[in-house]
């Protein structure tokens, strides 16, 4: 199966209408975090991010460093991937899934681990997962 069709079948397993998948991209929202569904052709994977935030008050290194400790935690448990954008400095949380293995309930397994940290992150960082974010 190739993106679109793991696309469409997850959708379909979570009640959603069958996204629009002609761009590479599809951004869903779960309880107000967005998850972008990117298709990474030349990898065979599905690749999953959800946007932090941005560290508050100048304790960018601090953070940065809290988070390189937490992805050892979350390789070993097969999580997410905690980074940081270069250009616009904002923190997100990053997995990818082989195509191969992109069933609907695998997707949805990664899906909720990724909102699960996201929201974990969010909520000690402080910033809010609203629609107006530039993060989300």
């Amino acid at each position: 199966m190739d993106y679109a069709q793991r696309m469409n079948a997850f959708a379909a397993k979570c009640g959603l209408p069958a996204p629009e998948t002609a761009a590479g991209a599809v951004v869903i929202d779960f309880n107000g975090i967005a998850v972008s569904f990117l298709d990474d052709a030349s990898g065979g994977a599905i690749v999953l991010h959800a946007g932090i935030g941005e560290a508050l008050g100048g304790s960018e290194g601090a953070v940065a460093r809290e988070m390189l400790a937490a992805n050892a935690a979350l390789r070993e448990r097969q999580g997410p991937i905690l980074g940081q954008d270069p250009e616009t400095r904002a923190f997100g949380a990053i997995r990818s899934i082989p195509l191969p293995v992109a069933e609907p309930d695998v997707l949805l397994e990664a899906v909720g681990n990724l909102v699960k940290t996201a929201s974990a992150w969010r909520e000690r960082l402080g910033t809010a997962p609203d629609a107006t974010s530039p993060l989300t």
